[in-house]
């Protein structure tokens, strides 16, 4: 019979900094709650301590924390931040063994995966981007993006965010998302690639130009304006159905979103990985590691898709319930349409300072401060096309 485990893992959970309020520490405690009160079936003598950090500024935070030994054991991080703290040495790689790693999505280890072999986290949940909408005001989401301006032009009041993350789902049906890929991937910049991102940059100014679709700087305000009845519809993160959820209850829409004249939507999959402080003792790395791969057992995983429907598994044994939950349908069509262009993940992995300045460049080009031949330029720049001009 196994030793039970005793203990407290400190936990941190790195937030959107925008999106870090009173609200979603709520959330994050009844789920952090939930885990435990599973995980205690198993280990009834250990405890969980949570902190939340805003994910821009827990580099910082690690290296304070670490200089003194007080790292949290574990913590719930994007994919791409983890990568981040792992080439500072912030966090510990660790290794598992592939009887638990084949049980996961393989796009998500070979992500997480490091030329040595070891892991910068484990991968634990997915969250893909969505249509969300008042079923009040709109019957139907729009299957088309020529749809969804249409509807707007009859009064659906929309809203779409300018971060980079958020707004890479448009680049797919405008014919753009390759021409930003293969510049971020060091590809010169062609005539082609100019060609694509300006009709992108052409529909941004038109969607701009309608009386009822408002731009805004991130994801965070348009949730907001959702849920008090401004917006009508938008494109959002399942993690924040919950919150949606609580505000609109049954009048909550959920859908893909809509495809265009060069095919499907591509939106970036938000992957969400355990990763390990550099300070625990031995006892405490090895509460960290039970943790870690209780919460991809098919159990927890399954658990965690009926209980919340906000996330999708990233245990390949646990099929979401597509059938019996529209939500979950979304989600998953979601998920692969941001499987289907391999480009589209290089987007998900641009530095702060890139999506600051893309952020920046299209709101000027919005308020009339910057031309589009201005634009494109500095897109081009921006995205690592300049030596090739």
């Amino acid at each position: 019979m196994l030793r039970p485990l005793e203990g407290t893992l400190y936990i941190a959970v790195g937030v959107s900094e925008e999106a870090l309020d009173t609200e979603l520490q709520k959330e994050i405690r009844e789920r952090t709650a939930l885990l435990q009160s599973s995980f205690r079936t198993l280990q009834p003598r250990v405890r969980l301590q949570v902190e939340t950090f805003p994910e821009e500024s827990l580099r910082n935070e690690l290296v304070v924390r670490n200089r003194t030994g007080l790292s949290p054991d574990l913590m719930l991080v994007n994919e791409s931040t983890a990568q981040e703290l792992a080439r500072e040495r912030l966090i510990s790689t660790v290794s598992f063994p592939a009887v638990v790693l084949n049980q996961l999505d393989a796009g998500s280890v070979v992500r997480v995966r490091r030329t040595d072999g070891t892991l910068t986290g484990l991968p634990l949940e997915l969250q893909p981007l969505v249509a969300c909408f008042d079923r009040r005001r709109v019957r139907r989401s729009p299957a088309t993006l020529t749809e969804l301006l249409a509807l707007s032009a009859k009064g659906m009041e929309v809203g779409l965010s300018l971060d980079a993350v958020n707004l890479a789902w448009t680049l797919g049906p405008l014919g753009a998302i390759d021409a930003v890929g293969n510049l971020l991937a060091g590809a010169p910049a062609t005539p082609l690639m100019r060609t694509s991102l300006n009709g992108w940059l052409q529909w941004l100014r038109a969607a701009d130009l309608q009386q009822h679709v408002t731009v805004y700087p991130t994801e965070t305000e348009m949730l907001k304006e959702l849920m008090v009845g401004t917006l009508d519809w938008i494109p959002c993160r399942s993690i924040n159905l919950t919150r949606l959820r609580s505000r609109l209850g049954r009048n909550l829409g959920v859908s893909p979103l809509p495809s265009g004249p060069f095919g499907a939507a591509s939106p970036i999959t938000r992957e969400r990985v355990l990763a390990f402080g550099v300070n625990s003792s031995p006892g405490q790395r090895q509460l960290a590691m039970a943790l870690a791969r209780f919460a991809i057992s098919p159990l927890h995983q399954r658990d965690m898709v009926l209980r919340n429907q906000y996330v999708l598994p990233v245990n390949r044994e646990v099929a979401p319930p597509v059938r019996s939950s529209s939500v979950v349908a979304a989600m998953v069509d979601g998920r692969q349409q941001s499987m289907r262009r391999s480009t589209i993940r290089l987007v998900g992995k641009t530095s702060k300072s890139q999506r600051d300045a893309w952020q920046a460049l299209l709101t000027r080009f919005l308020f009339d401060d910057l031309s589009q031949q201005d634009t494109l330029k500095g897109l081009i720049d921006l995205l690592g096309g300049e030596r090739s001009r």
